[in-house]
């Protein structure tokens, strides 16, 4: 803060007083309330705002083409404008108080058009600028521009008027968040083909200035069209195969490549692939060494994506020869890819500044922040353990001091709430179920989220816990003497066996599954996995890492092991370590909040 030597809070109070509306001034809206359902079992659920109540907030109707599109066109900006409006906010964080406060003014005379540039300072790592761009959006957003944007595409896809799909590409830069985002490319490839022939403006964006318009047109013309045929859109075709080759972005022409080779299935785009592979970042190396793992097989060659230019290079020309020997050979019509990941990942941060902030951070495959679920006021989560994303994009977050599982929306609303005391961790079950390990119990739930059965403790001791790929469930304590590592069956969470030892000091949230007899803990000062059969009292030791304080591992498909510090100065960090021990990435938050749990999904 940037005000007479002020305290941080006091300055935000005072200015907040001194910009505050006037008497008479419009009130901001009142959103809908949305009712509160109670279920059997102390399940609450809230109905997530619909498309048809979002339009109705802000005037618009799902069935008139027209106003959609303007309230689209509003909010789409020129080269200039964007220049003009960036201007103005930067001095948001001008030295001069009276600066800050004209320049906060300023934009506003830009209307709606402003709201998406404000959305995206409202995240900046500039305190002072973040303010006062929430501040601007208090008094011009009366509605959820998100809520409405997203509305509005979908509608202007079912209604598919003349001039959709040039308003959507237009747009596009101008979506605040990466789910309107998304939402507007999944509606591009809907609109790529009219009459079996690409929608021109489509075609005019492959050449756009832009990337972000470039990468979404390579996708459309691609994926758009006929859904039975592998050439979708045959005019596109030739097109787009030009204009992904002569892509100088790295990341464009992956998804310009990856979108052509995955439709169409033809060869001759794998080398492409392969030949970006040093160029490319650790979130398109995930995607695409998966798909290379399960092309090869058995006869895969002996080539590790490592962090160095030199280590990548290395692996590029293995898997260049490795293709020019079996590619020939390979049936990629009939080759059915089934990703174990697809890049995304999900991270739990932590705020130990006092202020008791908890999020979920989803990066995508472009290393990009896609969603940030909580944070502070009425969405704010209880120290959150475990987080799973469901299929129909909610997440489902265990939070531990709450005592409660929630099931959040991606702008972090909360839709469902389960009541159970200290959850750890929560694993999906293949019917719609879930298994709740918490600190003194461990809980099966049917699809109805009805308990199928119970396992309790009498200590609140258990530190982690995980389901096995086989259906039981393994929990470990941070018994000190004896046995601390405990296994039930998964049909009525009876203990099987005996229980065993395996490492004394254990960490919260600290179980991966590596197999149905293996797993991998996190303990004081290392990760390790074990065999859980080799030995009838104490389990062996098959890999380990030396590492302090880590709170989370998974072993990821390819082999490595991703691993998350809380404590690693100054801000915790999240590591992917290789089999031979080396880091071939690494995560910290850029705001200064700590990682405590990873998931790559």
């Amino acid at each position: 803060m940037r005000w007479f030597g002020l305290p941080s809070t006091l300055a935000l109070l005072l200015i907040e007083l001194l910009i505050a509306p006037a008497a008479g001034a419009d009130p901001p809206a009142v959103p809908i309330k949305r009712p509160i359902r109670v279920q059997p079992g102390g399940t609450t659920t809230t109905p997530a705002l619909s498309d048809e109540e979002a339009l109705k907030e802000a005037g618009l109707s799902p069935t008139d083409a027209g106003p959609l599109i303007d309230y689209l066109k509003a909010r789409t900006l020129s080269e200039g404008d964007q220049t003009r409006i960036g201007d103005v906010i930067k001095r948001f964080g001008a030295d001069e108080f009276e600066e800050r406060v004209k320049a906060t003014e300023e934009v506003e005379r830009f209307g709606p058009a402003a709201i998406g540039p404000l959305k995206t300072a409202e995240r900046s790592s500039d305190p002072e600028v973040a303010y006062r761009a929430r501040q601007a959006l208090k008094r011009m957003e009366k509605v959820p521009h998100s809520a409405v944007a997203t509305a509005a595409v979908r509608a202007v896809v079912k209604l598919r008027p003349k001039e959709g799909a040039a308003v959507l590409i237009g747009f596009l830069p101008m979506a605040d968040s990466d789910e309107v985002a998304e939402e507007i490319r999944t509606a591009l490839v809907a609109l790529a083909a009219v009459d079996g022939k690409p929608e021109p403006a489509l075609v005019a964006a492959l050449d756009d200035k832009l990337v972000v318009r470039r990468s979404a047109a390579y996708v459309a013309l691609v994926e758009g069209g006929d859904p039975t045929a592998r050439v979708r859109i045959k005019e596109a075709f030739p097109l787009v195969k030009v204009a992904v080759r002569k892509e100088t972005d790295a990341d464009a022409k992956f998804r310009g490549l990856w979108a052509l080779l995955m439709t169409s299935r033809e060869k001759e785009f794998v080398p492409d692939l392969i030949d970006l592979i040093p160029r490319l970042n650790r979130g398109r190396i995930w995607q695409l060494e998966e798909l290379l793992l399960q092309l090869a097989g058995d006869s895969r060659p002996e080539a590790r994506f490592g962090k160095s230019e030199e280590a990548l290079t290395k692996a590029k020309e293995a898997w260049a020869g490795w293709w020019a020997k079996k590619g020939p050979g390979v049936d990629l019509v009939k080759f059915e890819f089934t990703p174990r990941v697809t890049g995304f990942t999900d991270i739990i941060e932590y705020d130990y500044s006092g202020f008791g902030r908890y999020r979920v951070v989803t990066l995508g495959p472009d290393l990009k922040v896609k969603a940030t679920v909580g944070g502070a006021g009425v969405n704010q989560m209880g120290y959150p353990s475990d987080v799973k994303k469901l299929a129909n994009g909610h997440y489902l977050v265990a939070e531990m001091n709450s005592s409660r599982v929630t099931e959040r929306d991606a702008t972090g609303k909360i839709l469902k709430t389960t009541n159970v005391a200290t959850p750890l961790s929560v694993d999906l079950l293949p019917d719609g179920g879930m298994v709740v390990v918490c600190r003194n119990q461990v809980i099966q739930y049917d699809k109805e989220m009805k308990q199928q059965w119970a396992f309790q403790r009498q200590q609140y001791d258990i530190m982690g816990g995980r389901r096995l790929p086989g259906g039981d469930v393994i929990f470990v304590t941070n018994t000190f003497q004896g046995p601390n590592c405990f296994r039930l069956g998964g049909k009525d969470g009876k203990e099987v066996g005996k229980p065993f030892q395996i490492g004394r000091i254990q960490q919260y949230q600290s179980i991966d599954a590596t197999g149905d007899e293996k797993i991998m803990v996190c303990e004081f000062n290392r990760v390790v996995e074990y065999d859980l059969k080799a030995d009838k009292d104490k389990a062996k030791e098959l890999w380990k890492f030396d590492v302090p304080g880590p709170t989370s591992c998974q072993r990821l498909p390819n082999g490595n092991t991703l691993i998350t510090q809380v404590n690693y100065a100054p801000h915790g960090r999240v590591i992917e370590v290789d089999p031979t021990g080396e880091i071939v990435w690494e995560y910290t938050s850029p705001d200064g909040l700590r990682p405590a749990r990873a998931y790559r999904r």
